[in-house]
């Protein structure tokens, strides 16, 4: 039981580390390991959301201590998103969940494939950069979220960067503080219904506290291109495993 105790806290720390650097939190990891650990899918969803809002609390506060954490309408965003999340997961008992989780996919598959050629000084051309659509970008966001359960963050990163314009520093940073609102009101709700398993989500949220710190300072220490790179890279990743789950 102790070992299996360890194993969760390291897994935690490893997740964490990865979603605080990439900005996506690591629900997208998380949810299909305690699926296949046995947990029915809404406990999955449910414990990972729990675990989330420690690796976002943790990480934003790691981020704000090294200037990068800035508001530039991430309120107004998480917000947004809070609302349109439960609508989406409304609409998600009754629309084709599948094809919406393909076509969400391959817009981050797509995004992903993106930044990853910026990195290396290239790119697909996927740039919007207008501020005026943060409104119809946050509630976009919170939609799609909860209609596909792919996660807010996976696609906040490119609304953050192509939409809002922001460095990809201050994205990640933005992305882990709005997360933390989402997931708190989704684990609340979760919390109520039975869906958080307290044994595996408690450790693996100790866990998730220290990889949030690592994650966030070797990413504070990026290069842009390279942080870019990175951020690319997992975003194609969620892509994937999206289309294989």
């Amino acid at each position: 039981m102790v070992f299996e105790y360890l194993a969760y806290i390291v897994a935690g720390a490893v997740f964490s580390m990865i979603g605080s650097m990439s900005g996506i939190g690591g629900g997208v990891f998380m949810v299909p390991l305690f699926y296949h650990m046995g947990l029915h899918i809404e406990k999955a969803v449910g414990t990972s959301l729990f675990i989330i809002v420690f690796n976002g609390i943790s990480a934003s506060i790691s981020y704000w201590r090294r200037g990068l954490l800035k508001p530039r309408g991430w309120l107004l965003l998480a917000l947004l998103m809070v609302p349109s999340s439960m609508v989406g997961a409304q609409i998600a008992s009754v629309a084709p969940r599948a094809l919406v989780k393909t076509v969400v996919a391959l817009i981050v598959l797509v995004y992903g494939l993106n930044l990853m050629l910026r990195g290396s000084g290239r790119s697909l051309g996927v740039k919007l950069n207008n501020k005026i659509l943060v409104p119809v970008a946050g509630v976009t966001a919170g939609l799609v979220a909860g209609l596909s359960g792919i996660g807010g963050g996976a696609i906040l990163m490119p609304i953050l960067i192509s939409v809002l314009g922001l460095p990809v520093h201050e994205a990640v940073a933005t992305s882990m503080l709005s997360i933390v609102v989402t997931s708190a009101s989704g684990s609340i709700v979760h919390i109520a219904n039975g869906n958080v398993v307290f044994s595996i989500a408690i450790p693996f949220a100790l866990g998730a506290v220290v990889g949030a710190q690592v994650g966030s300072t070797i990413a504070s220490r990026m290069r842009s291109k390279t942080l870019t790179t990175i951020v690319g890279l997992v975003l194609v990743t969620v892509g994937v495993l999206t289309l294989l789950r």
